[in-house]
């Protein structure tokens, strides 16, 4: 009797144990999973809908209407009107669904006051119709981009710096969101991926711009790091890798400031052994990389994967952004977002408000800071060395006559092909409003990312005009 009192007593216990257990994975579900879920292309109900209602229009932040529904007789068709150029952020129906079309698929379906709409459409024969959603990107933006672009791969971020909303993303190679169904097989099959959002998915070696993180480190780890100076012959041995400079261009005697600006990768490989590989962990982790950002996207995580027991070759490739670490153009925008704005990251977003079918605001993003990963002096550093790049160093390209660019370039090597090209920046550097990021793929001369980023910070600031 005793023995089957403890038997009961430990079934009792093993049953609550499995109870709790589903509880807790069914509350993940709703709380932390439900808005993947919801998204994810495997959700039957995501390509369900009522052939009665007019799906929402998806505008950019002027009104501009980049998706919109009319009626055949057939029901519904979705139409896209210019949409080339956002084609990845506005994505696409009939193949599935993707972009804004599949992550704010039940806010496009969503009938406000239902009843109301129902009655009307019985008595005077009006449309159905879903919220529209008003994206922060700007079409014009968007063009601009695209064309300064031309036929390279790649992708162009550019951020508000006071609330991390994105006025621009543009991903290349492109679709024609109204063909994809028709295409569905050449563009699921095509090497060139023009269905991946680049700007938030395609992870890219860095190059030097993660020597924003390498000075960061330095700052933080050193105490002489002013004092510290390296006597670069255009290449060193460490271990058993070779660092070269660009073209093994000889620097001579470098300090931070000097190396920043010349994007010395002899004199970063130097400090790097000082820094040690799990100090620079320790701050690539602070600034995110290994969590990367939330997003009204799908996102990709950027990622260093030095260790207590990462080797001194390692250690010295991903002090100059080489080797194993990966990053996106969003993230990087995000980086220089931050530097522009004293440390403080705001939560990129790329959804400006949704309105009803009367034209009423029902939902509007309200800007939040997404973390603080630096200090105010850190940033002052990195600002005072980001602006010498573009005065006296590889970033001189940016230079603009109407305002002072602050950034960082960036030559990723690429074993399959030509360098990735990169510049991510702000201005103006004594009131940052925007700040940008580009990258261009296989650079082949025919686009510099330092030009297109200068440009769209012009055309940012000025978007008025354009207007």
């Amino acid at each position: 009797m005793k023995g089957s009192k403890k038997s009961i007593k430990r079934v009792s216990i093993m049953l609550m144990a499995m109870f709790a257990l589903c509880a807790g994975y069914l509350i993940k579900i709703i709380s932390v999973d439900r808005s993947e879920m919801m998204v994810n292309s495997y959700n039957p109900r995501i390509n369900s809908s009522d052939n009665t209602i007019k799906r929402g229009d998806i505008r950019d932040i002027d009104g501009y209407v980049f998706a919109y529904s009319e009626y055949t007789e057939n029901g519904y068709v979705r139409k896209y009107n210019d949409a080339v150029t956002s084609c990845q952020v506005v994505g696409y129906t009939g193949a599935g669904k993707y972009g804004i079309e599949a992550s704010e698929n039940f806010t496009l379906q969503n009938i406000d006051n239902e009843l109301f709409q129902r009655l009307r459409s019985f008595l005077k024969g009006t449309e159905v119709q879903g919220d529209n959603v008003y994206l922060t990107i700007d079409k014009d933006l968007q063009d601009i981009a695209s064309n300064l672009m031309g036929t390279n791969k790649g992708a162009v971020v550019v951020e508000e710096v006071s609330t991390g909303r994105v006025l621009c993303m543009v991903s290349k190679p492109q679709f024609d969101p109204q063909t994809v169904a028709d295409d569905w097989d050449s563009l699921k099959d095509d090497e060139n991926s023009p269905l991946l959002n680049r700007a938030s998915q395609g992870l890219y070696t860095p190059g030097s711009v993660f020597k924003i993180v390498t000075t960061v480190s330095a700052l933080r780890n050193m105490t002489n790091v002013y004092d510290f100076s390296v006597d670069c012959e255009g290449e060193a041995d460490f271990n058993d890798k070779v660092i070269h400079c660009f073209n093994n261009k000889a620097h001579g005697t470098e300090n931070i400031i000097d190396a920043f600006a010349n994007s010395c990768n002899v004199f970063f490989s130097e400090i790097s052994t000082q820094i040690g590989a799990e100090a620079l962990r320790e701050t690539a982790d602070e600034m995110l990389f290994n969590q990367g950002i939330t997003f009204d996207l799908s996102v990709s995580v950027p990622s260093v994967q030095l260790n207590s027991s990462s080797t001194e070759s390692e250690l010295v490739e991903t002090s100059i952004g080489q080797g194993k670490t990966m990053v996106t153009p969003l993230f990087m925008a995000s980086i220089a977002q931050t530097i522009a704005n004293n440390g403080v990251m705001m939560k990129p977003y790329i959804i400006d408000h949704v309105e009803n079918y009367d034209g009423i605001t029902v939902d509007t993003t309200i800007p939040e800071t997404y973390a603080n990963i630096l200090t105010s002096d850190e940033c002052a550093k990195l600002k005072e060395m980001m602006i010498e790049v573009v005065n006296r160093g590889t970033g001189y390209n940016a230079n603009s006559d109407y305002f002072q660019v602050a950034g960082k370039t960036g030559t990723a090597e690429n074993p399959s092909g030509n360098d990735h090209l990169w510049f991510v920046g702000f201005a103006p550097a004594d009131n940052p409003q925007y700040a940008v990021s580009v990258v261009l793929e296989n650079g082949d001369g025919s686009a510099n990312a330092s030009v297109i980023a200068r440009k769209m910070l012009y055309n940012a600031i000025n978007r008025d005009e354009l207007n």
